[in-house]
């Protein structure tokens, strides 16, 4: 009987194929796979560089790393998905993070930690609106988490991104636009609703910065006054009271116009003169208290030429004098008297008591319409 090459006889005689060792074990490996593959959407373990959690083992007193996860659990997924996290492949992570809420749902106890993991993935990918979006729900849903103070510290950075600049995705992801408002509406619900921690001086002190930063100076000083105000022992403090009132000096747009910003700057400084004394020293407080009352000065004598100007001496007179009694060691000072003599009124005297108080603080400004203004008072002509 012919046999093929590779062939052997049984005992009967009959040819029986003869197999290597080799191929045999490859066919069983072959066979044990296929029986244990994965589902097609299982996302397996990334390869491991490092052991991203620790665990402490108190029967030998140290931190030991973390047993492996176990693909298709509901443990050892969102563990995958932490590892992921781990090794910054957002991508990955939040597509596995994803999957597992599909699988597991919301009333898996480690909810909210997918849900700050899925904040963490979308933030790591620049898709900021998203990333708020999961911290948000977390912070409603979940406020006694420990993930949520975390993702609160996440909000904030999340609001300093848009406040940078930095863009959102919108209109489905087709478009990136600028988002500073969204910037400080977080910042305000911090504020407001999470006002017993630290982050909420952090995020008023934000808001200030950020506004003054623009020369928006009206809004920074009331935020810095709040701050001030709302947070009396922070060690920040003095800085909010100091920024006050240069953000009130600040948005003072010259003698022409209203200066009430210029009287609460002025309030503001002394008020940081009377709690700070010896900074109020050092940062030259005086020395704007000093250009404060020379620039209030000027614009009193402003007013003053004005009346003179068209033909109301005796209001003018008052202005100089004015001038004169309130600011007695200004420039304008000195300009007003010269203008007393040159009307007749010789020095300052005591008529400021006979006219009405025209120099009170919620009186009414002195505008560009009052400048153009050629009509006297009936009267008062010379």
């Amino acid at each position: 009987m012919t046999m093929h090459p590779g062939a052997v006889s049984t005992h009967d005689g009959s040819p029986r194929a003869s197999w290597s060792r080799p191929a045999a074990l490859g066919l069983l490996l072959a066979a044990c796979l296929t029986a244990h593959a994965a589902p097609a959407d299982e996302i397996p373990p990334p390869a491991r560089q490092r052991a991203e959690r620790l665990t402490f083992d108190p029967t030998v007193d140290r931190w030991i790393a973390a047993p492996e996860p176990i693909p298709g659990t509901e443990d050892g997924d969102l563990d995958i998905v932490r590892q992921y996290t781990a090794a910054e492949d957002f991508k990955t992570a939040l597509k596995a993070v994803q999957r597992w809420v599909k699988l597991y749902g919301e009333t898996a106890p480690r909810y909210s930690e997918a849900l700050f993991l899925e904040g963490n993935a979308h933030l790591g990918l620049g898709d900021y609106r998203a990333a708020s979006k999961a911290f948000q729900k977390l912070l409603d849903d979940y406020p006694g988490s420990p993930y949520a103070e975390r993702a609160l510290s996440a909000q904030f950075r999340i609001a300093e991104q848009y406040l940078a600049g930095k863009r959102r995705k919108a209109m489905w992801g087709l478009l990136r636009i600028k988002d500073r408002d969204g910037g400080i509406k977080i910042l305000d619900d911090m504020v407001v609703n999470y006002s017993d921690t630290p982050l909420a001086e952090q995020a008023q002190l934000a808001k200030a910065n950020y506004y003054y930063e623009r020369g928006e100076f009206e809004l920074a000083e009331d935020e810095y006054a709040r701050f001030a105000r709302d947070f009396p022992r922070s060690r920040y403090q003095p800085k909010a009271l100091l920024w006050s009132a240069y953000s009130a000096l600040a948005s003072f747009p010259g003698i022409e116009f209203d200066d009430a910003s210029l009287i609460e700057a002025e309030e503001r400084f002394r008020q940081f003169m009377r709690s700070y004394p010896a900074h109020a020293e050092q940062l030259d407080v005086p020395v704007f208290m000093e250009q404060i009352s020379a620039t209030r000065a000027d614009k009193t004598n402003a007013i003053a030429r004005f009346y003179e100007r068209t033909r109301q001496p005796n209001t003018a007179r008052f202005y100089y004098r004015a001038t004169i009694e309130r600011w007695p060691n200004t420039p304008a000072a000195a300009e007003a008297q010269g203008r007393l003599v040159a009307l007749g009124a010789g020095s300052a005297g005591s008529d400021l008591d006979t006219l009405p108080d025209l120099l009170t603080d919620d009186s009414e400004p002195f505008t560009d319409e009052d400048a153009n203004s050629t009509q006297p008072e009936s009267g008062d002509q010379p």
